[in-house]
């Protein structure tokens, strides 16, 4: 044998060993994230199950589908009940109607519905994925990272925390990356241009704030389509203007002065620690798809001629749509400075810049399913040691993130005792009852009567006057209130102005804690 075919054969036991070292770790990213995906279904079956609020905004938005149906959405704020309406319609329709079909009372189904868009969203982030791996590899890689991507979605802490509420976001963020999906669509086919900007439609009439994805598919398509762009964003603006006309009559323009003059918040530079520490969850996911959207940008910047409309290929395509996509989600984080943001701001940007990570997958999974060609370039441009080690941190990062805060529910049977004995109070309760925990006074048969941290911020701003609400509250006009936490402590401060809060205080004195609650009381009689 000559000294030329021994070479080629110690190089090819290399390359075979170094596969099968890529498909052990691979494999053993496949169990971490099932492992970690099993976990976010028993999370989730906890979390429908549990008869009162998961978060503050649950029980607004049960009344706020409430009201809708019968017919007294986005009313005069100025008269009681004092309810402000934060989002438009689009997922309390799709929550009373997920009701109607499932026979499930209106929270149970709500919350059904946003695990079933998280889990759609997981899909279509892998999709993407796909999309672009599938240009370059052969289809059992291009599943790989899907598959790997959609998992990791799962994995997201703030994910995993708000999948289960019975809120607008996760609606709001699988319908943009439907509308992403058949923008990108459109390119072969030009009609779906048409479906891509209804999606878009729903998805700001799910949540006003949700314009980072449309932005990003009509910017790529406006570059590189821009006859097809401008029929898409023709269908976009007719379907808006219609929808708003509708609902601005039918509210008699109640709903443009709810979703966007009523809609304020003050700005708290603090809660701008919501990123970094969010982000501390999860570096290596950060770093890795930093390092392949900095990859994708670096091609399509040697690869600029395509905006002369050639040169960029479905690969291409993609990234540069994922691109601008969590550019434009970027800036959209300027809205974590506003009181009452919690971690669901970062959401839409996570799950977009979770699709580099799959894409970063590609050679990986290319070698370790034996597809020499470009595993080869792989190694040939000396990314050997990180083809590899990717599915090691991967695994590493699915592994540490915490696990999600509902497995235990409902775990404390003297709790449970409690909760119990307070909704039927709420039920036998002669007046109004105002409680931070809004899903208990829906369960007890009773409406909201006001929102506490909304009014908050609007008599701060002076857009409304409180003066009628104090007098109320002095009158005893409530038989009493329930609050998380008391006078002195920072969700209470945020939640009760100092006159509110006063006037409680004077007609209210005594308190009794119960169930995790403080129940503020007129005096004993």
């Amino acid at each position: 044998m000559s000294e030329e075919s021994l070479a080629i054969g110690k190089a090819t036991r290399r390359s075979d060993g170094f596969a099968l070292a890529t498909a052990m770790a691979l494999a053993v990213l496949g169990v971490v994230l099932l492992w970690r995906g099993a976990q976010f279904v028993a999370d989730m079956a906890s979390a429908v199950a549990w008869p009162l609020s998961l978060d503050y905004g649950e029980g607004i938005v049960w009344q706020q589908l409430r009201l809708m149906l019968a017919g007294r959405g986005y009313g005069d704020i100025s008269r009681f009940p004092y309810i402000v309406f934060h989002y438009p319609p689009v997922y309390h329709a799709l929550a009373a109607l997920a009701a109607s079909v499932t026979g499930q009372d209106q929270l149970v189904a709500g919350r059904l519905l946003s695990v079933l868009a998280t889990l759609a969203t997981a899909a279509l982030a892998g999709g993407l994925a796909w999309r672009a791996v599938r240009v370059r590899a052969e289809s059992l890689p291009s599943l790989l990272c899907g598959a790997v991507t959609a998992l990791v979605t799962l994995t997201w802490w703030p994910v995993a925390l708000w999948a289960p509420l019975m809120r607008v976001d996760m609606v709001a963020v699988v319908l943009g990356f439907l509308g992403v999906h058949l923008g990108l669509s459109a390119f072969a086919r030009p009609r779906l241009v048409h479906a891509a900007a209804i999606a878009f439609v729903l998805a700001v009439f799910t949540k006003q704030t949700a314009v980072a994805a449309p932005a990003a598919t009509f910017l790529v398509l406006g570059l590189l389509r821009p006859r097809l762009a401008l029929r898409g964003i023709a269908t976009g603006l007719a379907l808006g203007a219609i929808l708003l006309g509708a609902l601005s009559l039918a509210t008699d323009g109640g709903f443009l002065r709810h979703v966007i003059l009523y809609n304020i918040n003050r700005f708290e530079p603090a809660r701008f620690m919501i990123i970094p520490i969010v982000l501390a969850l999860h570096p290596i996911y950060a770093m890795l798809a930093a390092m392949a959207g900095a990859a994708g940008a670096r091609r399509l910047w040697h690869g600029r001629h395509a905006f002369r409309g050639t040169g960029w290929d479905a690969h291409d395509r993609v990234v540069a749509v994922v691109l601008a996509w969590l550019a434009l989600s970027t800036a959209t984080l300027l809205t974590v400075g506003k009181s009452g943001s919690d971690v669901n701001y970062l959401i839409e940007w996570m799950c977009v810049g979770g699709v580099f990570i799959g894409i970063l997958l590609r050679d990986t999974a290319v070698l370790a399913t034996r597809c020499w060609s470009v595993g080869a370039e792989a190694r040939r441009d000396g990314r050997p040691l990180i083809v590899a080690l990717v599915p090691v941190l991967l695994a590493l990062q699915a592994g540490v993130v915490p696990v999600g805060p509902y497995a235990g529910l409902p775990s404390d049977p003297a709790r449970m005792r409690q909760i119990d004995g307070l909704v039927e109070r709420v039920r036998e309760a002669q007046a109004p009852v105002v409680s931070d925990d809004m899903v208990l006074l829906l369960r007890a048969g009773k409406e909201v009567p006001w929102e506490p941290a909304i009014f908050a911020e609007l008599a701060s701003t002076g857009l409304w006057n409180e003066a009628p609400l104090v007098a109320m509250i002095r009158s005893h006009a409530f038989a009493f209130f329930v609050t998380v936490g008391d006078r002195g402590e920072r969700m209470f401060d945020s939640r009760y102005t100092p006159a509110v809060a006063d006037a409680m205080d004077a007609a209210y004195p005594r308190r009794e804690r119960t169930a995790g609650y403080v129940l503020h009381l007129r005096e004993a009689p």
